[in-house]
């Protein structure tokens, strides 16, 4: 691959993205069929808003490559930053077929099928980049090949993957929380708390726990009620947990 690619890749790391997607156009004067060069330039251009350019380049680097799961990938990105889910949804799942591995791809195939509302759909996808979270710990997290990638939708780059993995967390305690599963919506946003307390002071699941158990008539605070990391007593039964929990701060829900 040729030096400007090189520095391609060095401008879209920096989130320099217009002069990424030139120099990648540069590249593709001398090298029209390649499929990364087409994958960085589409995704340089999602992220400036040239919505139908990005989407006609990533899916020419498809069509170089069919099973090129870093353009699906990126395809789904672009898909996403225009708040087209459904079709972000084909895209993630052309993705994690290829790339059954990428935690971050399963990830986002969850936060596109849960804005799609398919609430059970989001929560299996998750899941699932739980169980690849825990498989490959929390170191930072190695970017499959081509090469490394910037997403809009994630942290910027040198977040580590236990906030990761606690936003996770806290979008399966979400669509728990929307099919009704209070319970297990609770120990997953507890799991959340114990990996970023932060993260999940500033996440809606406070809001939306009030919410409902306003909605049905059981209001906060209720007599012998467990307290857990959401500050104010739940009217939901906490499941029990065998081993005592080391104190910490509690977030306030407004």
């Amino acid at each position: 691959m040729s030096q400007r690619f090189d520095i391609g890749v060095h401008y879209f790391l920096r989130g320099e993205y217009d002069r990424a997607a030139r120099a990648f156009q540069d590249v593709l004067l001398d090298e029209p069929m390649s499929a990364r060069a087409w994958s960085y330039r589409g995704i340089s251009l999602a992220h400036l808003g040239r919505g139908p350019e990005a989407e006609q380049a990533l899916s020419r680097a498809i069509e170089l490559g069919p099973q090129n799961g870093e353009a699906w990938f990126h395809l789904g990105v672009a898909r996403s930053l225009r708040s087209e889910w459904p079709e972000a949804v084909s895209a993630y799942r052309h993705a994690v077929a290829y790339l059954p591995e990428d935690l971050v791809a399963w990830h986002r195939l969850g936060v596109a099928l849960a804005e799609t509302g398919d609430e059970s759909g989001a929560s299996a996808a998750f899941e699932r980049a739980l169980v690849l979270s825990r498989e490959t710990g929390t170191a930072p997290l190695e970017e499959p090949a081509p090469g490394p990638r910037v997403d809009a939708h994630l942290a910027e780059a040198g977040e580590r993957e236990g906030g990761r993995e606690s936003q996770s967390w806290i979008d399966l305690a979400l669509s728990l929380l929307s099919l009704g599963e209070e319970e297990e919506a609770l120990a997953a946003y507890d799991r959340a708390f114990t990996l970023d307390p932060n993260r999940a002071r500033r996440s809606l699941f406070g809001p939306m726990l009030r919410l409902l158990t306003a909605a049905a008539g059981k209001p906060l605070g209720e007599e012998g009620a467990d307290s857990g990391p959401l500050g104010p007593p739940s009217p939901v039964r906490r499941p029990t947990r065998t081993e005592p929990s080391e104190p910490r701060d509690r977030p306030e829900v407004a």
